[in-house]
This record gives C-alpha cells, structure tokens and sequence, in this order.
C-alpha cells in the first residue's frame, strides 16, 4: 500500500519536493514523502527554540514518565504492525524485525527508567570555614534543542535511541530519518502524539538536500546533535556545531 508522508513541521504545509520509499526485496513503492526546504527548516527550528526557551511549557518528569510509558504500551499493542513496517522498508526478516521492535520497546522503558533515576547530587559543604553552614547542590534542566541524524540499518530502534532520551530528558527534538527508511520514525513520531506529547516537541525533517541539513545541524539553536551513520559524514558534521554544542556520534 503506497503511503503519502508529509513532514510533521506546519499545517500550512508546502513541499520542497518528494522521493519515494521502496521495498529492497522487489522494489514496490511503499510510501512518497514530502521534503522540505529553507523555509520550514526555519520554521521547525524557530518552533523548538522558542518552546525550550519558554519554561511554562515545559513538561514535568511526570508528564514525560506518563507520555513514555503510554507509548510503550502502545508499542507493544501493535508490535507486529511496527516489525512488518520496519522488514519492509529495511529488508531485513521479519524475525530480525521483531526482535528489533522488542529491543524499541526496551528502549522506551530504559527512558523512562533515565527519567525516574538520574538526578542532581548533594556536594559537600562544611569542610573549611567559607562553606560552613552552607548547602550545594546541582539539578538537571533539559540542555536545549536537539537535532538527530538517523541511519538506515535499524529504522524503528535507531529513532528510538535518539528521540528517546530527547523526550526524557525534556529536550525539543528535530529528527532526520534516513530517506530509504523512514516510514517507522513516521509512525513512531505519530504514536507519541497519540500517548500525549505536543505535536512540536518532536518534528521529522528530511531536508531537500545535504547542504541543507548541514545548515539545520549547524544552526546556533541547537544544543546537541545526536548522530549514528559513516565516520566522514559525522566528524564533518561534528567540525561544523555551533560554539559549545555537544554531541554523541555513533559511526557504524
């Protein structure tokens, strides 16, 4: 069944242009995606910078516990649906599909885990005569918005590991699929609508060409940029982050 996708960024949509996805085991059309160009680009980061930047919409750790843990159950409600979209599209078996939506949904739990037990830490104080009587401590705060390059091996467990910790950690999220799979990062975008989280917490953007992303990776917004995919393309990437901006590189 041939899908259309449209990037998740605005509802005065406009294409930049449109790729089909195909199936590697007899190049049938699965699904035509949208892609996007300057403009939107603009807009999906525009959105996020400005949400980080306004703490009274920010979501508390319950929120994000309560929205990760109904997308976990919904996960494993329609786990056969997510391995047959992922074997489709990614050519794997479906046996390797469904352990790699078993693994997904371990992954969202691990989130949800991250969310209940990492927190700040109590330092010493009282141990020379300018910190008597005093008290420290550290909290975490979500570290801004984040950017995400996926890869093409694993379509639905790969997201995960990227979107996952973005959403636990209450971090805006701009994800960028790989373009031969990127029917599972769809649906997994949608089902987190589906449990609860605001449509611009978390946006697909697959831009029309690589100058492009390159410019949306490197944008002074961004405050870390999650990558998994070849060396060359993510040490490149990596030379080109804004002044303090971090990044976690995974490279097959």
């Amino acid at each position: 069944m041939n899908t259309h996708y449209s990037q998740t960024i605005s509802d005065a949509y406009q294409s930049g242009g449109t790729f089909n996805v195909t199936c590697p085991y007899d190049d049938s059309i699965l699904a035509s995606v949208d892609m996007v160009g300057d403009a939107l680009i603009e807009e999906a980061l525009s959105a996020a910078h400005a949400l980080y930047r306004d703490r009274s919409r920010w979501l508390d750790a319950s929120r994000r516990i309560e929205i990760l843990s109904r997308t976990a159950e919904l996960m494993s409600e329609r786990a056969e649906e997510f391995a047959v979209q992922a074997a489709s599209e990614g050519g794997k078996p479906l046996m390797d599909s469904r352990v790699e939506v078993t693994r997904a949904i371990e992954g969202v739990h691990l989130c949800i885990d991250a969310i209940k037990n990492n927190a700040g830490r109590q330092y010493p104080m009282g141990i020379n005569a300018s910190s008597s009587h005093k008290i420290s401590f550290s909290v975490h705060e979500p570290i801004g918005v984040v950017v995400a390059v996926s890869a093409f091996n694993h379509p639905l467990n790969l997201i995960i590991h990227q979107v996952g910790p973005a959403v636990a950690a209450g971090c805006p999220v701009l994800i960028k699929p790989a373009r031969s799979t990127p029917i599972s990062c769809f649906h997994f975008v949608e089902l987190l609508r589906e449990a609860g989280l605001p449509k611009e917490w978390c946006q697909v953007v697959i831009p029309e060409n690589n100058a492009q992303a390159t410019t949306m990776v490197s944008d002074s917004r961004v405050a870390f940029f999650s990558f998994i995919g070849s060396a060359a393309v993510g040490w490149m990437l990596r030379s080109k982050l804004a002044p303090g901006a971090r990044c976690a590189l995974e490279h097959g």
